[in-house]
């Protein structure tokens, strides 16, 4: 007994070490194999995620599956063939054919086709929305890797100046609550530099999840893209996304699939044709006789009542569906209102830092602060001060400048345009 337990422990103790070397090939590997490191534009994001996103392939092989159904419903049910033997010397045979009242197959086929162009338009919503999704993500990432680079250089800049003011204090050049302000400012900037490096490691999952690649995928930004300045007017955009949003494609898709299915009801309840044909052959010399033609007619003895009933109902879900498409065009007017208002005030934003010259203003009193305080010029405190306000406008621009990229992704949304054009004049 005891050698079975000395036994039974050697085993466990050997399956614990091969499970634990296994473990360590498996972490040794796995640090071997490098991560992919993509450089990433935005154009590159919105093929990334054309390519990957699985919810747009499942979107395509539903409206795909959808447009294979129309040709089917079009045609009628397959014929019924029989052969009875059981009479000595002679074969009976039949072909039965079920015909729906004339024009059925056609309205069939119609609800069919609408539901077809439903699809194919939900299918270019779900790209739409997935080309939001990856500028919204670029945009994120964007601004978040801009501002890692300068909190990086100012925790250096930080902790020169912090060990200045200590110096100062010491000395008796500064009065404490100053050396204090100092030690908060330096705080913060580190504090803003861990938080800006786990929202940056969200937005690489995030990018990740979009493209549908590996979570351990590394992105760098690519060239500096560059933002067209917003023109156009409301109106315009407006009659744009009318004209062309998807949502609103697949809402006058089901109006076109209520109205077949409104004809369809009413012939549903209508007499359906039955055709016969028979005949009977003589196995021995392979002869044919005693031909047969038969056409019935189906008699729906309560369709009155059933088909008013019917027709009633699809009138109603007609009626439903036409509404639900006035209130999805207000509710498309309403938003891309919202997005042109939105671009329109942060292309204003944006254009103050660029065009309006406030970013160069501010870079070049930043680099007259560092001359004149290098020549003992400036205190200490105005050159802290000029450097505060040169890192707070350089993360505002850059901030304002995502908005502005965000904002022009969601008016191409609105409008339906998922080329990246929307913010230019239809």
């Amino acid at each position: 007994m005891k050698a079975f337990k000395i036994l039974g422990s050697i085993f466990i103790t050997w399956i614990a070490l091969a499970g634990w070397s296994f473990a360590q090939e498996v972490d040794n590997n796995a640090d071997l194999s490098s991560p992919t490191t993509i450089e990433l534009t935005l154009q590159k994001a919105e093929e990334l995620a054309l390519a990957g996103n699985p919810n747009i392939h499942a979107a395509d092989y539903r409206a795909s599956a959808a447009q294979k159904r129309v040709l089917p419903s079009l045609m009628p049910d397959d014929p019924m063939f029989m052969i009875d033997t059981t009479n000595p010397g002679m074969e009976m045979w039949m072909v039965e054919e079920k015909l729906g009242f004339p024009g059925k197959g056609i309205s069939k086929a119609d609800v069919s086709g609408a539901e077809a162009k439903e699809a194919k338009a939900m299918a270019d919503n779900e790209r739409r929305s997935v080309v939001l999704q990856a500028r919204e993500a670029y945009w994120d990432f964007y601004y978040r890797q801009k501002i890692d680079a300068i909190l990086q250089d100012a925790k250096t800049k930080w902790k020169f100046l912090s060990q200045i003011v200590q110096s100062k204090e010491l000395s008796g050049q500064w009065l404490s609550i100053k050396a204090v302000r100092m030690q908060m400012e330096t705080a913060k900037s580190v504090n803003e530099l861990v938080t800006n490096s786990r929202a940056l490691r969200v937005s690489q999952s995030n990018l990740n999840h979009i493209f549908s690649l590996p979570h351990f995928t590394v992105y760098h930004l690519g060239e500096e893209p560059v933002l067209a300045p917003f023109d156009g007017k409301e109106e315009v955009f407006i009659r744009k996304a009318l004209r062309q949003n998807s949502e609103l494609s697949a809402f006058g898709s089901v109006i076109e699939a209520k109205k077949a299915g409104q004809q369809m009801a009413s012939l549903d309840y209508l007499p359906d044709l039955d055709l016969w044909l028979s005949g009977v052959r003589n196995p021995n010399d392979g002869t044919f006789s005693d031909y047969g033609f038969r056409l019935g007619v189906t008699i729906p003895l309560f369709f009155p009542a059933k088909q008013s009933q019917v027709e009633g109902a699809a009138s109603d879900e007609l009626s439903a569906a036409e509404y639900d498409l006035k209130g999805k065009q207000n509710e498309v007017i309403h938003m891309t209102e919202d997005a042109f208002v939105n671009a329109e005030s942060a292309w204003r934003i944006l254009n103050l830092y660029e065009e309006g010259g406030l970013l160069k203003q501010t870079q070049k009193a930043w680099e007259s602060s560092q001359l004149a305080y290098r020549n003992e010029e400036m205190p200490l405190s105005d050159f802290v001060e000029t450097y505060n306000t040169y890192l707070e406008t350089l993360i505002n621009y850059y901030e304002s400048k995502a908005d502005y990229g965000k904002a022009l992704a969601q008016l191409d949304y609105e409008i339906g345009d998922l080329k990246g054009n929307g913010h230019e004049e239809p």
